[in-house]
Formats: structure tokens, sequence, C-alpha cells
């Protein structure tokens, strides 16, 4: 390694130099890892399932080696948390939960592999304070168990570079491989890996022998299931997610990528974005200029999959969480360049400094109790998800509407969500009826995973509670659903409180005599 990369740092750049070090984390580390885990044990089960969070638990009513949006690891993850704690929110979340604390531990592990404890303390430090990763933690999506195998991978990887044991490239192939059930956008993994070892004059030869493609053949085989579902329904969930690219806005260079960086803004809070940003152009001169691996390794498994959501920002509208996993390895180099910072302006202006690090830390604690209060309370309402809360008390008024529709037409009714997911889903959680409940692909739409997990016969001739939500009602929602019911009732407008400031509004209708027109 490169001593003269980190002068500041006075590290030992030796690989073993851990060593001679602290063997756990910080106690500031540990406090806020901690911390954070148990305030959502204890908010978990008093905040309602989010849309997605309701049709991830859909999956996971209807095992399958694969589903048509993504792979299947976090289904599995939700029916081992619902095994355990049964159909509620704290079920549903307890996977997320748990791993999270375990990959702020591999984190830390990685990092103190390259640079030392005090890096990684603070790469920790960063980890707990950016709200993307802090709602990864608390809110069930495919990208909690991906970030937990994304590091698993990176500490897999690192070992078995550092230690030259093939032990490391089998666990850094399974990793891959549950990465990549995880989540599509694992497979930068493996360009990372490729990155990184082209432009290591040290460890290149690695490029040259079996172990390395032995990992990848194992994440191969371990991603296989979802292959063989792909296969079986012809290739549905792979074109679905090559063709994400594709929008109708007739100006996506304006639009999304100026959306794009404000997710990144969000995601990290600005000060920490422009900690990351400061740490670009140091960490590339250092890793891909000066050969100095420790940041080489930072940014080869950052940039690759950053740089791909750049490009794909100006085709289309991105989501927040996307580029979470490129902020890993890269809040390593960037509490290595924050450590060097700190020296300096420590002792030339350290006033200053403690006032920016003061509103660092205060941003980022406001930012993630926002992520928890307002998905629990919609506190503040002005940054409160518009899909939280609420949703119980509809289940109420629903089952109310369909048992007196099913009692005055002596036909059992089904509820159809009039959307892409967002109310099938959440009815199918609260009401614990999902087979009996279908999103819009029963008035024709692609539907999504409800299109393989229902069968319309099933409701041929059925009367049904469609629902509307407010915002999504449109002139000629009516019409809809007359093309599909010999009879539709008038609009009935509900209101419901959560259990804080949300509301949800939605209209009712009844309709009898469901028509297949497909």
């Amino acid at each position: 390694m490169n001593d003269k990369a980190t002068p500041e740092l006075n590290m030992d750049t030796h690989p073993s130099h851990h060593k001679s070090g602290k063997q756990s984390l910080p106690t500031l580390a540990i406090g806020c890892v901690l911390f954070l885990t148990i305030i959502r044990l204890l908010l978990a089960s008093k905040t309602e399932l989010i849309p997605e969070e309701a049709y991830y638990w859909t999956y996971s009513q209807h095992p399958a080696l694969s589903y048509f949006d993504h792979p299947p690891m976090v289904a599995w993850m939700v029916s081992i948390g619902t095994a355990l704690f049964g159909n509620t929110e704290m079920g549903v979340r307890m996977a997320a939960i748990v791993l999270w604390p375990f990959s702020a531990l591999l984190l830390f592990s990685t990092g103190r592999l390259w640079f030392e404890d005090k890096v990684a303390s603070f790469a920790v430090l960063l980890f707990c304070l950016c709200p993307v990763f802090v709602g990864i933690g608390f809110i069930v999506t495919p990208d909690f168990p991906l970030v937990f195998f994304w590091l698993l991978t990176l500490y897999a990887v690192s070992n078995a570079l550092l230690s030259g044991r093939s032990v490391f490239w089998v666990l850094a192939g399974i990793g891959f491989g549950c990465a990549m059930l995880s989540k599509y956008t694992a497979v930068m993994l493996a360009a990372s890996l490729f990155l990184f070892l082209l432009l290591s004059p040290k460890y290149r030869f690695w490029l040259l022998r079996f172990p390395p493609w032995l990992a990848l053949l194992i994440g191969v085989a371990v991603f296989s299931p979802v292959i063989i579902w792909n296969s079986q329904h012809h290739w549905a969930s792979f074109l679905f997610q090559s063709n994400r690219t594709e929008v109708g806005n007739n100006d996506p260079l304006r639009v999304e990528s100026g959306t794009f960086w404000l997710y990144q803004l969000w995601a990290l809070t600005p000060l920490i974005f422009g900690l990351f940003a400061y740490t670009l152009i140091p960490a590339i001169r250092r890793g891909w200029m000066q050969r100095d691996d420790q940041w080489n390794f930072s940014m080869a498994f950052a940039l690759p999959l950053f740089l791909v959501f750049v490009l794909a920002s100006f085709k289309t509208k991105g989501h927040i969480n996307w580029t979470a996993p490129a902020y890993l390895s890269w809040s390593i180099a960037a509490a290595a360049i924050f450590l060097q910072l700190d020296s300096v302006w420590r002792a030339s202006r350290p006033r200053a400094w403690h006032w920016l690090i003061g509103t660092a830390v205060f941003l980022g604690i406001a930012a993630n109790a926002m992520v928890h209060t307002s998905l629990a309370w919609g506190v503040p309402q002005s940054f409160a998800l518009k899909s939280s809360g609420g949703w119980q008390g509809l289940a109420r008024e629903v089952r109310t509407a369909r048992d007196e529709l099913s009692r005055s037409t002596g036909s059992q009714a089904f509820i159809l969500g009039a959307d892409k997911y967002n109310i099938a889903a959440e009815m199918g959680f609260y009401l614990g009826t999902p087979a009996d409940i279908v999103n819009d692909y029963a008035l024709g739409t692609g539907g999504l995973g409800y299109r393989y997990w229902v069968d319309l016969k099933n409701f041929e001739g059925r009367p049904a509670i469609a629902i509307f939500e407010q915002d999504k009602l449109g002139p000629y929602s009516v019409l809809w659903l007359k093309q599909h019911f010999a009879k539709v009732g008038e609009l009935v407008p509900v209101e419901i409180r959560g259990s804080g400031y949300q509301k949800r509004r939605v209209y009712l209708v009844k309709c009898q005599g469901y028509i297949i027109t497909r």
C-alpha cells in the first residue's frame, strides 16, 4: 500500500495492521447501532405497513422460486419473520431489523481490513447517520437483504485477497449469489471485482486463478432459482427489469436527472453528500493513479453501480434506494478522508469545525428521526409518505362493506384495489385474505405479480368492493368498472385517520357480476 496516500491517518498499511488495534467497535458506533435497533423494535409493531411492505408480504403468501418484480430473497426473509412472529408488522419487519446491525458489523470488519479501526468506526457512524441506510433497516424492501449480502461479499473478497485462503472465495460466491437473489443490481459486484483486479498490480494475478471464477460459478448456482423461474415464465422478470429504463417523459434529461440528484441529497443529507463528493477525486487519484489498493477497493465497488444509475437517470425515474450499495464501500473512503480533515481543521479552525460537525450530526439525527416518526405518526406532515397510515382502519370499513354486499347478493364478494398494488396488498394483509383480493389486473392491466397469483375465473360472476384512492380517481374510473361488471353502484367517499396525523381518503364502489374481458 502507498504510505504517502494517507499520512494524516498514521496507520500501519500492512493488511494485518488491525491486529495491533482495538478489536471492537468504539462505544459511539456501538451505541448508535444499538440505539437505532432498539427504536425499530419499539416502533415496528406500532407502525402500519406501507404498501411496498404489504406487497412483499403478499410475495411470501405465494411461495415461488422467484417473482415478476424482484428475486425471491425478500419473500423468504419475510416468511422467516412471520413464521416466528405471525402475520404482524413485527413479523414482516423482523428480518430487516435483525440483519441491519449485522450489516454494520460487516461494514466495520471490511473497513478495518483495508484501513484502521478508527476509519471503520467512522464508516459505521456514516451508516447510522445516512437516512437511506436507516430506512433500509426498518422498511422491508429487497434492499435490506441486498445491503447485508453485498457487505458479506465485500468482506469475503477482502479476506480472500488479503489472506489468499480459497475458502473466502467460496464465501464470496455464496454472498454474491444471495445478493443476486435479493436484487438484480448485485450483478455489479462481479463487474466491480473485475475492475479492482484489473487496476491492481498486486492482485491482478487472481484474474488468471481459478478461485475467483469458482466464486462466480457458485454465485450463478445460488442464483439459479431465478433463472429457472424466468425460463418457465417467458423470461418475464428479466424483460420487465430491462424495460424499466423506458419512460414517456419528453424531457427526461431536465426532470429525471434533477430528481436523481435530489434523491442523493435526501439519501445522505446535504453535508454527508458533500463529504462523499469531496472524497471522490482524492480516492480515485490514490486508488487508480497511485495504485493504492485501499482506495482502489473503496472506489471499484462504488463507482460502477453509481455511474450506471447516473446514466439511467437520463432515461427513467429512479428511486432513492437504488444507489445505496454504492455508498457502502464509498463510506469507508469517506471516513478516511473525514479523519484527515478532522486532524487538519481541528488544529487550524476548531470552532468552525466543531460547528460543522455538530450541524452534520444534527441533520443526520433529524433526518433519521423523520424516517421513523413520519411512518409511525405522519410527523412532520410535510415529509410524511402519503401511502403510510390509515390502512388498518380502511380494512375495517372494507370488511363491513364486503360482508353487507355478500349478504345482499348471496355470493361471496371479493376486493378489487383499483391501482398498481397499494390497495390490494394492504387489504390483503389487514383483512388476512390475500387469495380473495386482486389489484387492477382484474380491470385489464398487466397486474404485476398478481397476474401470476390470481386466476380471474375464480371471480367471474361474483360481486366486488372496488376501492379507488381519492388522488387517483379519474373521470373515467366508473366507466372503467362498467366495462368489467354487470352492475356498478355509486362512489361512496370514506375518510380514515391513521394512528397519528395520517389521513386516508378513498372511494368504495359496490359492483356485481364480474365479467372477464381478456
